[in-house]
């Protein structure tokens, strides 16, 4: 009989282990799980600009969130389990996290690079605006002088100190 424990639970650990690596029901695909991880991240980001009371973390994260889920079609348990089978597997996860960075820096890139294109026009306007102010008008351009420490002496060298008294320590 100890013969055929032995058997059954090696027969039941093979076929385990023999599973394949294919997701469990319910599992939010790799494609999709990227995507939706970027823009929790983002989420997690933006939470920075909140006033960290506890309240209003809760009350303004909480909305993100959910819109997050309701953009990607799921719902926070879905992504919890989804979650918990990737960190389950370290392969899967650090290649999804290798995209999700790859995504944030081309995201970050792309909004820099809008800024830096605003802020150039904005200064191409203001220079184009001066050039357009008649020769007389135009402000002088503004240059920095150093400044002289103003030192005043009333220092007289014909004038020797008196000697201190106990009356001058008097009120």
């Amino acid at each position: 009989m100890h013969k055929y424990n032995k058997l059954f639970f090696s027969v039941l650990i093979f076929l385990a282990a023999c599973s394949g690596n294919k997701a469990p029901r319910g599992i939010i695909a790799q494609d999709a799980m990227i995507n939706v991880l970027t823009d929790i991240h983002i989420v997690d980001g933006s939470m920075y600009n909140v006033m960290q009371a506890p309240d209003s973390l809760y009350k303004y994260g909480t909305d993100k969130y959910q819109m997050v889920f309701r953009k990607y079609h799921t719902d926070s348990a879905q992504f919890r389990k989804s979650f918990q089978y990737y960190a389950a597997n370290p392969e899967k996860l650090e290649a999804i996290y290798e995209q999700i960075t790859l995504n944030i820096k081309q995201k970050s890139d792309s909004v820099n690079k809008v800024n830096l294109d605003k802020i150039n026009k904005d200064n191409k306007r203001r220079s184009d605006s001066l050039n357009k102010l008649p020769k007389r008008a135009q402000p002088k351009p503004v240059t920095a002088q150093p400044v002289q420490p103003v030192i005043k002496r009333n220092f007289n060298p014909n004038i020797k100190p008196r000697k201190r008294t106990h009356a001058d320590s008097l009120p």
